[in-house]
């Protein structure tokens, strides 16, 4: 895994799951965190249909085609089961899933990807930690178990790297957590 400085995803989309997290729910709730936080929102989530603001959609576009073709930005290991080691190779992206390490099995995040067509982080426990002072939710729970009040919310914010700022607090559905975090070196003037 690549050190925490070292990841920098234009947006990144930071997940918390309950253990069983379904697949549906995880999507679902990765759509309503771009619809509720990402200008010009479509119905899709994922490098086929998110939509950025205007400054990011060539870049994003370009990235979309390419994936279509099977071709970069990410080789196509990259969509089979091992997304948070091809991540070292590609250590900049506009769009990805971060998570915490202890989620590395859980199928419905890897599915949720897989379909999304988005790469899927998994992040030491230290990284998260060491941005839980920028959280904007704290789940007495979820604290209690990691540390860290908001998995998704550090995710974010680790994935989208150093300085990077959260688009809004963290959703939740039943059994997973969102957020969005921007890369704070790409922010449009």
């Amino acid at each position: 895994m690549a050190r925490g400085e070292e990841l920098s995803a234009l947006y990144a989309i930071g997940i918390g799951a309950r253990s069983g997290v379904d697949v549906q729910e995880a999507i679902a709730l990765i759509r309503e965190a771009c619809e509720t936080y990402v200008r010009a929102p479509s119905p899709a989530c994922g490098r086929r249909g998110l939509r950025i603001a205007e400054s990011d959609e060539a870049a994003l576009s370009h990235q979309c085609l390419e994936a279509k073709r099977g071709e970069g930005p990410h080789p196509s290991p990259l969509r089979g089961p091992t997304f948070s080691h091809e991540w070292e190779k590609e250590p900049r992206t506009m769009i990805a899933l971060f998570t915490i390490d202890a989620k590395r099995d859980e199928a419905g995040l890897h599915e949720a990807a897989r379909l999304l067509e988005l790469p899927l982080v998994f992040l030491p426990l230290e990284a998260l930690l060491a941005r839980r002072d920028e959280l904007l939710t704290h789940s007495p729970r979820v604290e209690a178990l990691t540390g860290v009040g908001s998995v998704a919310e550090a995710a974010a914010l680790v994935g989208a790297g150093l300085g990077s700022l959260l688009l809004g607090p963290r959703l939740a559905s039943a059994r997973a957590t969102c957020a969005i975090a921007r890369n704070a070196l790409e922010v449009a003037p």
